[in-house]
């Protein structure tokens, strides 16, 4: 089998770094500088198993080029959405540099539901939809968690 190589996505602190490290136990950021920041600079990488691999890409919009780097080759894309702040900048930042690659199989997490009322989440949820059906993306998942 191919290996499957999923980016992930979103606004600084929506919580990329955190779903990867719930979901492999590994973090990803490593570097002195991001450990003492609590952000990601450069790209991470975490082996789920042995088809698929996870890129964590910075969120900052000073660290673009490396989320063009981590992007460029993956299959599809997890896009990071916390629920209390909703569609920020680099949210439609890295959207968009995702659909300029052609990358339609994207599933959205929408992070941190516990830090936001039920009205909210609905609206957030709305505009979620809005940016992907207006990319022309009509066949995606909104899976909701808590950090």
């Amino acid at each position: 089998m191919n290996q499957i190589v999923i980016g992930m996505a979103g606004h600084i602190d929506h919580g990329k770094t955190s779903l990867v490290k719930a979901l492999t136990g590994t973090n990803t950021d490593i570097l002195k500088e991001e450990l003492s920041r609590g952000m990601t600079i450069d790209i991470g990488f975490a082996f789920l198993d042995k088809t698929i691999t996870l890129i964590d890409v910075p969120g900052h919009e000073k660290f673009v080029k490396n989320m063009m780097a981590g992007a460029s080759g993956i299959d599809g894309a997890v896009l990071v959405v916390a629920a209390d702040d909703g569609i920020m900048p680099q949210t439609k930042e890295h959207f968009e540099i995702l659909n300029l690659l052609n990358i339609k199989n994207i599933i959205v997490a929408l992070n941190k539901t516990d830090l936001a009322d039920e009205e909210w989440i609905e609206l957030v949820e709305m505009d979620i939809h809005e940016l992907m059906q207006n990319a022309g993306i009509d066949n995606f998942s909104i899976q909701k968690y808590q950090q």
